[in-house]
């Protein structure tokens, strides 16, 4: 298609690219669902009069924390399918970037309520429900972008409408998506105050049991309703792409099986409290599904792009730089945390 701008090349083989952005995507959307969920269950918690969660106070650092690990999917994102990702943001240019802006807004908010919480209780809650509502529009935004860069074969309408305020409301699984991404969140986020109060060897064990009861709950009713939004979401696809996963591609149908049959057992496990097996299975499930999220975007993109298309250039440097930094990231930031979590027990 004439619209879509021609690929650049890679340096290295497009599988590299393809495990790093699966790998580093996997870390990124564990501590997004972690945010965004906490923070919606920390405003219910506070709308309804409740005690505050002691893992609600880790809200201000699991932002920073989510931003870090952004960039890596993000860059991978762009060097794998970047012709169709910078169209996309570029037809949305308004929204997209005022994404940053408000995220700054979205910072200071959680960083407020956490901190002015026992002191200025009103404007801290009010920085709280400002905070959950940009979240929640970030999410929206973004959901809008990744559906956008889908369908190449749409994008001629935009040149009507230049101004880049352009989002794709027309899109029939954009609305089922972005529930599919916020039930998601609450239900891991559950599995986060769990795993948060599990580690929590400072209060009482009678209040721990209690938490980690109390996430594993939530993570059980969501996980219901995301049952739902999860069937709502396969039917609204392209017949031909709702059928890749119903028979007619054999791997498609093999990792949404396995995810469906995984499912059941955490179910009961975490409606029976068992919180390791629980853990287990739903990090189980969202590695699966980060595989078949990767698979829809190929499903949709296949008749125009193939990554095997790409052109190589055969030059390992910048791979092995990036992969030093990443290594080198990932150390610093492990030692930040130990840092954290030991001056907390002193």
């Amino acid at each position: 298609m004439q619209l879509i701008p021609h690929a650049d090349q890679i340096p290295v083989h497009w599988s590299w690219f393809q495990v790093l952005l699966l790998l580093t995507f996997l870390i990124h959307i564990i501590l997004v669902n972690f945010i965004l969920g906490g923070s919606v269950l920390t405003l219910i918690d506070v709308i309804r009069g409740k005690t505050i969660s002691k893992a609600s106070s880790g809200i201000p650092t699991l932002i920073a924390l989510t931003i870090n690990f952004g960039v890596p999917p993000l860059l991978f994102i762009q060097v794998l399918y970047g012709q169709f990702f910078y169209s996309s943001s570029v037809i949305m240019a308004v929204p997209w970037i005022l994404i940053i802006p408000v995220l700054i807004v979205a910072y200071y908010g959680a960083y407020y309520f956490v901190y002015k919480i026992n002191s200025k209780t009103v404007l801290a809650k009010t920085g709280l429900f400002i905070s959950t509502l940009i979240l929640l529009v970030i999410a929206f935004l973004y959901v809008n972008n990744i559906t956008l860069m889908l369908h190449p074969q749409d994008w001629g309408k935009y040149f009507r409408s230049t101004g880049g305020m352009n989002l794709n409301f027309s899109e029939p699984t954009l609305w089922p998506r972005y529930l599919h991404f916020i039930v998601a969140s609450i239900a891991v986020a559950g599995i986060g105050k769990a795993l948060f109060a599990y580690f929590d060897k400072k209060s009482d064990k009678e209040l721990r049991n209690q938490e980690i009861n109390s996430g594993l709950k939530i993570f059980s009713y969501a996980t219901l309703v995301q049952i739902a939004v999860g069937v709502w979401f396969l039917l609204v696809l392209p017949g031909k792409i709702t059928w890749m996963f119903l028979g007619r591609n054999g791997l498609a149908t093999i990792l949404l099986g396995i995810a469906v049959l995984l499912l059941i057992p955490t179910l009961i496990y975490s409606f029976r409290q068992n919180f390791r097996y629980t853990i287990s299975g739903i990090l189980l499930i969202l590695i699966l599904m980060i595989l078949i999220r990767d698979l829809l975007r190929k499903f949709y993109l296949g008749e125009v792009f193939r990554l095997s298309d790409l052109e190589i250039s055969g030059k390992y440097g910048s791979l092995i730089l990036f992969l030093g930094a990443f290594i080198i990231g990932i150390a610093s930031v492990y030692y930040m945390i130990r840092l954290i979590t030991s001056s907390k027990k002193q």
